[in-house]
């Protein structure tokens, strides 16, 4: 199965047990702050990596 570049961009520089989290929550559709937050700071740090490239 081919990947998704943006999944990959935006999970890849996550610890393995916030991306595990992360990726269930939003799996489960759940849209609770926590959450948000959390979507949040993984698009903030898969900006960081994309501009060190």
């Amino acid at each position: 199965m081919k990947s998704n570049p943006f999944i990959v961009r935006l999970f890849d520089p996550l610890p393995m047990a916030f991306a595990c989290d992360l990726y269930q929550r939003l799996k489960a559709g759940r849209t609770d702050p926590e959450t948000r937050d959390m979507l949040r700071k993984a698009l903030a740090l898969s900006k960081q990596t994309r501009k060190v490239e």
